[in-house]
This record gives structure tokens, C-alpha cells and sequence, in this order.
């Protein structure tokens, strides 16, 4: 079943670890890809010294973190890295969910074949999609996709599987945000325990 627009308007920490387990869905011409989420971060807006809205910060390419919860926020890192974002709470309050890597479960073949890569070993197989630019690439997720909503038919999110209740949650900090003073050390990103495609354990 589709998240409706009612899961994402909501605190964004609760957002965040509920997105776990969860299935995302990106229907392109070339087919269909499916990963489960498997670690997210969260971005407390204003407030946040990590988070790109802080002090309100608000450039064209920002727009949707401004829309109400249900939305893409998709930027640009380097080079064609991409980072998918998804946006939570009311309008106006710009905080959002940040995927940083999801366990592929289907159209591994159109992955594999976006991402160029040998998947011969297991070791090679993790580094598919354990990375937010890596799935953003497997999925073929770009900034032509910033502002979707979630809530349509092409990105979207399943709830179909969930988590199984030996699957635990770990909390830790973010990653790569040393400029964010005191709250680098919030553990404000979530994953699932003993999982192998998560970015960083």
C-alpha cells in the first residue's frame, strides 16, 4: 500500500524510523526498481545547523522542502551524485528525511546496469545501493525529479512489508556534517541492525 500524504505530515524523527523497512518505488521507460529502505537521516529545519533550511535558508531549488509533507527534495552533490530527500510536516517548515540506502528486491538487473558495476561478490553486490548516491543512481533518480510528489504514480513509497520484528533500529549520528557544531553529535540517523547495504555501520 502507498503512503498517504498523512504518514509524512508528522514529527520527522517519527517519520524517519518508520521509513525503515518501507518499499521505494521508481517507475521509469526502462522498467520498474524496488528497494527496501534501510537508512534514513533526519533534518530538523531551521533550527538544525546540518540541515540545509537552517535559519530559513531558502533558494529556488529549495522550494519543495516548503511544500507540505509527501514531497521529493532532490539536490545535486557533485558530478551526477544525487541525494533523495523526503519531505515532512506542515507546509512552511521545511524538515525532511534524507534515504541513505535501501536494499534492492527488484529490477536488480536495471540497477546493475545503471550503476556499471560487477556485483560478482558479495562485498561488490553491497556497494550497489548502500549509499544515497548509489541508489539515487540504481533507481535513476535526478534533480529532473525534484518537487515529485510521493504521493503520485512514477516515486513513491509502499508500506507492503514493514518491519519484521527481528529486524531492530539503531540509532547514531549523522554522517559528513562536521560544520553542524553540537548537533553532528544528535543521533538523528536510523538504520537496521546487522543490515549489509547500510552506508555506514
Amino acid at each position: 500500500m502507498k503512503l498517504n500524504r498523512s504518514f509524512y505530515v508528522r514529527d520527522t524523527l517519527k517519520v524517519a524510523k518508520e521509513l525503515l523497512g518501507c518499499i521505494l518505488v521508481h517507475k521509469t521507460i526502462e522498467g520498474v526498481t524496488k528497494g527496501k529502505i534501510v537508512e534514513t537521516e533526519a533534518y530538523i529545519g531551521p533550527e538544525d545547523k546540518g540541515a540545509h533550511s537552517y535559519r530559513n535558508r531558502h533558494t529556488p531549488r529549495m522550494d519543495p522542502l516548503y511544500k507540505i509533507g509527501g514531497f521529493a527534495y532532490i539536490y545535486q552533490l557533485h558530478g551526477y551524485n544525487y541525494c533523495l530527500n523526503v519531505v515532512t510536516q506542515k507546509k512552511d517548515m521545511p524538515q525532511a528525511v534524507l534515504i541513505r540506502a535501501i536494499e534492492p528486491i527488484y529490477g536488480l538487473d536495471l540497477m546493475i546496469k545503471r550503476r556499471n558495476i560487477d556485483i560478482s561478490s558479495r562485498g561488490r553486490f553491497r556497494n550497489l545501493t548502500n549509499g544515497p548516491s548509489k541508489l539515487c543512481q540504481a533507481m535513476n533518480i535526478s534533480t529532473s525529479l525534484n518537487g515529485i510528489d510521493l504521493c503520485g504514480n512514477e516515486l513513491y513509497i509502499n508500506s507492503e512489508n514493514g518491519l519484521y520484528l527481528h529486524e531492530g533500529i539503531i540509532a547514531a549520528k549523522r554522517v559528513h556534517i562536521d560544520y553542524a557544531e553540537e548537533y553532528r553529535d544528535n543521533l538523528w540517523r536510523f538504520l537496521l541492525k546487522d543490515n549489509v547495504f547500510v552506508s555506514k555501520s
